[in-house]
């Protein structure tokens, strides 16, 4: 995925419906790109824009007011990181290929959220916090609307990449996990 952006924003809403209105209130307030306007698990809908950053923000307003309060969660990066834009491809689902033979791969941390928008946030802040490789990724496809993602580095950078993706998270967190030197069998291999 080629992003337009630097700006990216998600909006989360409860209701389908709502969605499309505000994928097109946020779209006639403002130039951003709708990069996807699709349903999510558990009966919700997700609005991604992306752009230069005043338009994403003016759009995320727009969207904001025409959701009321059936907005469940929303995110906003003027600057997003590089590997933010690959986890919104693919329909949200990325399963990497066998990392077995990575050797900077030495812990792997799986954070789980309530909200796709919580597991953009926190994906976000882990990649800026320390060099880690974002893996596999799961935005509310058969998860009930909870989204989960998993990324691998040296020890001491995901110790300091699961801070930053917790505090970003904070109460929309279910769990975080990290796990030094996974099993062989595991690596690559987490959610098969």
């Amino acid at each position: 995925m080629k992003p337009v952006g630097p700006a990216l924003g998600l909006l989360e809403l409860s209701s389908v419906a709502r969605g499309v209105v505000v994928a097109d209130a946020a779209l006639k307030r403002a130039p951003a790109v709708l990069l996807s306007s699709r349903t999510l698990s558990g009966g919700k809908h997700l609005v991604v824009l992306e752009g230069d950053v005043a338009s994403v923000e003016e759009a995320m307003a727009a969207g904001r007011a025409a959701a009321g309060d059936l907005l469940v969660d929303r995110v906003e990066l003027p600057m997003a990181d590089a590997q933010v834009w690959p986890m919104l491809a693919d329909g949200g689902v990325i399963a990497p290929v066998d990392w077995s033979g990575d050797g900077a791969a030495e812990a792997v941390a799986i954070v789980e959220t309530r909200t796709v928008c919580a597991t953009i946030g926190a994906a976000d802040a882990a990649c800026k916090a320390a060099e880690v490789t974002v893996r596999d990724v799961r935005l509310a496809v058969d998860l009930h609307g909870k989204a989960v993602f998993t990324f691998t580095g040296a020890l001491p950078a995901v110790d300091a990449a699961a801070d930053a993706a917790r505090e970003a998270a904070s109460d929309r967190l279910v769990l975080l996990e990290r796990i030094a030197q996974p099993a062989p069998e595991l690596r690559g291999r987490l959610f098969r």
